[in-house]
């Protein structure tokens, strides 16, 4: 199944002194030692994922390699579009209806950047990523919020945590290390499996610091 929330881009913004050299290098430390703690963590959620696949069915709930792969892959998507893109309304389709807002909102945000130095050289140079599980809800555990008065059905929800190194095409001086959260939730229809993954939350256990 092809994946498809208010993802933190990376903020050019003004330090000086001690005081924002030690939070970078406390900042660093932390991103480091949680980069690890997740890794030691992954064959567990690698066993939890395989055994939710197994009782659902490979052919209706994605491999955990699959997940991890087209996570990433809209991980990156979103942030680009979000910096790069006048009009946002083609990532509504990704998003819950909750989240929307949030999104569009976020995209009108960086007008003014794209503005200041152009469309062109408004773009996120890569470095790294690397994605963890950070949580599953499996169909018999999660239920959708009641919509237009139809009766909920049941619902699966599963998270990934990305550990990126970026820069801004504008400012390749200033590099980011982030660690951000996004929470994907599908429909689960018995017999067909997840229906269309959408993305319903975006956040992050620590904020990188300004830089």
């Amino acid at each position: 199944q092809a994946l498809f929330r208010h993802a933190q881009l990376p903020l050019i913004a003004g330090g000086s002194g001690a005081f924002a050299s030690m939070r970078s290098a406390g900042y660093l430390l932390q991103w480091h030692g949680r980069r690890l703690a997740e890794r030691a963590k992954a064959p567990m959620w690698s066993a939890a994922w395989g055994n939710v696949q197994r009782r659902c069915g490979p052919d209706k709930f994605p491999s955990y390699e699959e997940f991890l792969s087209s996570s990433t892959d809209i991980f990156k998507y979103l942030q680009t579009e979000l910096l790069v893109a006048d009009n946002t309304r083609h990532l509504e389709d990704l998003c819950t209806e909750e989240l929307w807002p949030i999104i569009r909102a976020t995209g009108a945000d960086f007008e003014k950047v794209r503005r200041h130095y152009g469309a062109e050289a408004c773009s996120i140079e890569w470095t790294s990523t690397e994605a963890f599980i950070c949580s599953l809800g499996p169909p018999e555990e999660q239920r959708p919020t009641e919509e237009g008065g139809e009766s909920p059905g049941m619902a699966v929800v599963a998270g990934t945590r990305f550990f990126s190194v970026m820069t801004m095409s504008f400012a390749p001086e200033s590099v980011r290390r982030g660690i951000d959260d996004i929470i994907f939730k599908s429909d689960w229809d018995p017999e067909k499996g997840v229906r269309q993954w959408k993305i319903a939350y975006i956040g992050g256990p620590i904020q990188p610091p300004a830089e």
